[in-house]
């Protein structure tokens, strides 16, 4: 009797990893590192202007030959999988397309989400977005 409950059991546990893994995605993260704001639009008044990388799972600007880390706000900020997008206040920038990201360099206490692994050597704290 114990031996069919736990082959029912596991059975039961293999059903639900192959249903959660179906997609053939790793993860349903979001791929940006973000920050909680205080007030919109205030902060820094430098402007990089990069192109949006995704590289292991985080969201890179690519700038001159260095790579930054953006950090957005976490309020007003959405990732679009499907689309390759990132909106930020309802400013939309595509993943591989030129963006400008007003704001300023960080440190990397500010970050209060990121995807694990992103390299945190250059941090560029986004207080704007502009295509």
């Amino acid at each position: 009797m114990y031996s069919i409950r736990a082959a029912v059991g596991f059975l039961v546990l293999s059903l639900a990893l192959a249903a959660c893994t179906a997609t053939g995605e790793t993860s349903t993260a979001d791929p940006f590192a973000s920050y909680d704001r205080v007030q919109s639009g205030v902060g820094d008044a430098a402007l990089l202007t990069g192109t949006l990388v995704l590289d292991q799972g985080c969201l890179y600007a690519d700038s001159d030959g260095q790579r930054w880390l953006p950090v957005f706000p976490a309020a007003g900020t959405q990732w679009d999988a499907t689309a390759q997008t990132l909106t930020v206040d309802g400013r939309t920038a595509a993943l591989g397309k030129t963006v400008e990201l007003g704001g300023g360099t960080a440190q990397a206490e500010i970050i209060t989400s990121a995807p694990e692994g992103c390299d945190r050597s250059q941090i560029w704290l986004v207080v704007s977005v502009g295509t």
